[in-house]
């Protein structure tokens, strides 16, 4: 058992999908984080739209929440279309019936022209780049490149994730890998559920964890799964043992250890509550709001450049 940001967390025994562990983490919150519809959701239920700004920006898109409560974007999550692939810099809790600017990185280098509708990627963005991405954003916590990321590291880590699987995008899309490596995935993702009282997942290859991600309840979880499970899985290395309670137990005690000797690094969020940071033996981010935790995604350090 582990408590992370004031929640108690429970490692479960994983499921395997080729080398990729998926371990279940199971807790309570305290109820708290009002009402809101996950992403997952409100797309599939025409409740969101998303367009560019006037004129396009790169790091930037307008989200307009339909919905007569909150809408929750998360981290890493990966919008299809518009002037080119972009995903989110940080966790966003969009007020209702309203349009929020959401800081994004592009993972389409090779577009910016013959713009489209907008969609939901079925694939998170993989843990190495989002860790990469997060370790990267602006540290000033008033500055205007807070959310910035460094996007010429964005696209390195898209361009190996390319080479890696062998698959070569014509516009450089991280969207074409996904879906070449989920040709051989989708019957293992359609039969992956959660557990009761399932409110995250941390994702393993062998010893090595690649990354955490815990919600304020079972709902959420169950509505973001696969595609987190489909980004992680870029990541695991073929070949690679099954992995350890233990690791993920490890790995838990050092988010516990980052809020311990740096404190959290808590500001304004992008639409409602306030956004964590964590900058020390891992990195991550999160989404707080009235005190109770609606997100958090954690990840090993990435190598320096």
């Amino acid at each position: 058992m582990a408590q992370v940001l004031g929640m108690d967390v429970e490692v479960g025994e994983p499921s395997v999908i080729g080398s990729l562990s998926v371990f279940p983490l199971r807790g309570k919150s305290k109820g708290g984080g009002g009402a809101y519809v996950p992403g997952p959701d409100a797309f599939a239920q025409g409740l969101v739209k998303v367009s560019e700004l006037d004129p396009p920006q790169v790091p930037h898109l307008v989200v307009e929440n339909l919905a007569p409560v909150a809408l929750l974007l998360v981290e890493g999550e990966t919008l299809v279309g518009g002037s080119q692939n972009r995903t989110l810099n940080t966790t966003v809790l969009c007020p209702p019936q309203a349009k929020t600017v959401v800081p994004v990185s592009c993972v389409e280098a090779g577009r910016w022209e013959h713009p489209t509708d907008v969609s939901r990627s079925r694939s998170h963005l993989p843990g190495s780049v989002r860790a990469a991405k997060t370790a990267d954003l602006g540290s000033d916590p008033d500055g205007p490149a807070r959310w910035r990321s460094n996007q010429g590291r964005v696209w390195r880590e898209v361009g190996l994730q390319a080479r890696r699987h062998n698959v070569e995008p014509e516009t450089a899309s991280l969207e074409d890998v996904h879906e070449a490596v989920r040709a051989g995935l989708d019957t293992r993702l359609d039969e992956l559920q959660p557990v009761p009282g399932q409110i995250g997942i941390a994702c393993a290859t062998g010893d090595r964890v690649l990354g955490v991600d815990i919600f304020d309840r079972p709902a959420t979880l169950a509505s973001y799964l696969k595609s987190l499970v489909a980004g992680y899985r870029l990541d695991a290395e073929d070949g690679a043992g099954a992995a350890l309670v233990a690791a993920v137990e490890q790995f838990l005690a050092e988010v516990a250890e980052d809020r311990a000797d740096t404190g959290l690094g808590v500001g304004l969020g992008v639409g409602l509550g306030q956004e964590v940071r964590l900058r020390g033996p891992v990195t991550g981010l999160g989404l707080v709001l009235d005190g109770e935790l609606v997100h958090l995604g954690a990840f090993p350090l990435p190598e320096p450049l």
